[in-house]
C-alpha cells in the first residue's frame, strides 16, 4: 500500500522520469527489446525474471543486457542505475 500511496502521489514525477529513460534509451540507439531490458533491470528484475516475463531465453536477455551497457558506455547494472538516478538523490557528504 505505502508503494501504490507513493506511486500516486509522485504519478507525473514518475512519467517524466520514464519518457526521459525512453529518450535516452532512444539516443543511446537500443533497439525496442533492448530498451525493454533495460527498463526491466532498472526495475530490478533478475536476468530470469526477465527472460521468463518476455518469454525468452535467458542467454537472449543477457545479450541484450550487455548491448544496454555497451551502446550507454556502462559497465554494468549499477552504472545503468546509477546513469538516472545519481543525480535525483540527496548528496550525503553534505
Amino acid at each position: 500500500q505505502d508503494a501504490t500511496r507513493w506511486q500516486e502521489a509522485n504519478r507525473t514525477i514518475v512519467q517524466g522520469l520514464g519518457a526521459a529513460i525512453n529518450q535516452q534509451f532512444a539516443d543511446w540507439g537500443l533497439s525496442d527489446a533492448e530498451a525493454e531490458v533495460g527498463l526491466l533491470l532498472l526495475k530490478g528484475l533478475s536476468l530470469q525474471e526477465i527472460a521468463d516475463l518476455r518469454q525468452t531465453s535467458e542467454r537472449t536477455v543477457r545479450e541484450q543486457a550487455r548491448a544496454v551497457y555497451r551502446k550507454g558506455g556502462l559497465s554494468g547494472r549499477n552504472e545503468l542505475s546509477a546513469y538516472f538516478l545519481e543525480d535525483l538523490l540527496p548528496d550525503l557528504a553534505d
